[in-house]
């Protein structure tokens, strides 16, 4: 896979990473508009998430016997074209329905581009090529609240909305033009049932999958709503919310590059680390913060053990089975996405009245994640130590 064909499934990436994120710094620029609270807007990635996680498991094993290339050309149109509906809607309802929509498109987007990258990649190269295609998920956590946040207080906040419609059109037309179409990866499996059934046969992988929800899901969706936790706790305005949500994707991103490297430093340890540091830093958000640098200290755990340990996790479902790989992944993309609908259901709940319940909550979800993530390092070691004895 050359280097332009990854930068390709990051840019898409990218857009799957924005969807989550781009409401974030606008609920407060949203609301009027709409007639609700604030609070109210965070339905929007929920949605988004609710029905990414309900098509996944779909999507997923028609790349497994089709290839890669369609599910990924048709989830970059829709997405542009339900971006640029959202933007007209004129009530929550409305807006929910095509977030939703969107969602759906995602399904396709980033089980298709995690795949493309292991289908050409070594066991050896996996980690390092998902961590790079990844910069382009995790830097939407860094560009996406900076840019949204400020063109919501000068322009309008339907304007980001426009924005994310373009970049997914141009994202359609550089897979179209730089990748052919993908060959069949099912092997001696034909139906839709077995598809799936291999896939959770494989060793291992349900507990690891669970971890995608509990784990992953949860320090995930906290960064959809983080840079609303931001103004709660300070009281900032959409362009400082989203600055400072922008230095936890920074974080992220640091994080995620320095994945293969703590990796090879700590091995079959990295992982777990890192999972139970980003939990950790959930329930650091309950701390009282002052200012923006005490609020920025308080978030560095969780950023940057959700950026080192998010791609390692994928990486390892990813290398579990090349037959069933992309319904794997599908599996694994669908519970993340429930795990971030679950946090932004909570914080969309919890947030008016009890923010500290919801801090203990996704907090404790995570810890739940990163504990399944340990017992299963530790089950495959166990394994792994027989085999060389045997």
């Amino acid at each position: 896979m050359t280097l332009g064909q990854l930068s390709i499934l990051a840019a898409a990436l990218f857009l799957v990473g924005s969807a989550e994120v781009v409401a974030g710094p606008l609920m407060t620029a949203m609301a009027p508009d709409f007639g609700v609270p604030p609070a109210a807007i965070a339905y929007l990635p929920a949605a988004y998430g609710l029905a990414y996680a309900g098509f996944a498991i779909i999507a997923g094993p028609l790349s497994d016997r089709f290839g890669r290339k369609r599910p990924l050309q048709a989830g970059l149109l829709g997405f542009a074209a339900l971006s640029t509906a959202l933007a007209h809607s004129t009530n929550l309802s409305v807006a929910i329905a095509l977030s939703a929509l969107a969602g759906l498109c995602g399904a396709f987007v980033q089980p298709n581009s995690l795949s493309f990258v292991a289908d050409s990649s070594s066991p050896e190269d996996v980690d390092i090529r998902t961590a790079r295609v990844f910069v382009g998920l995790m830097s939407a956590f860094v560009i996406t609240p900076s840019i949204a946040g400020w063109i919501a207080d000068r322009f309008g906040w339907r304007y980001a909305y426009y924005l994310l419609a373009l970049l997914a059109a141009l994202a359609f037309l550089a897979v179209s033009a730089a990748f052919r179409p993908g060959r069949s990866h099912g092997g001696v499996v034909v139906s839709f049932v077995a598809t799936h059934k291999g896939a959770l046969a494989t060793r291992g992988v349900v507990r690891r999958l669970a971890a995608s929800y509990f784990w992953l899901g949860s320090v995930a969706g906290f960064g959809v709503v983080v840079a609303d936790v931001a103004a709660r706790k300070l009281s900032l305005s959409p362009t400082d919310a989203g600055l400072l949500a922008g230095f936890f994707g920074l974080v992220t991103i640091a994080g995620n590059l320095a994945g293969p490297m703590v990796r090879a430093l700590l091995s079959h340890r990295a992982l777990p680390i890192a999972c139970f540091a980003a939990s950790a830093g959930v329930f650091a958000f309950a701390i009282p913060a002052t200012s923006v640098s005490q609020l920025a200290l308080v978030g560095l755990p969780w950023a940057f053990g959700y950026g080192c340990g998010g791609p390692l996790h994928h990486a390892r479902l990813s290398g579990m089975s090349a037959q069933f790989r992309g319904t794997i992944n599908s599996y694994h993309a669908s519970l993340l996405n429930l795990g971030i609908f679950s946090t932004s259901f909570l914080f969309g709940a919890l947030a008016p009245t009890a923010i500290d319940l919801f801090y203990a909550l996704v907090g404790g979800i995570s810890l739940i994640g990163a504990s399944l993530l340990a017992i299963a390092n530790f089950a495959e070691r166990r394994v792994a130590t027989k085999g060389q004895g045997a």
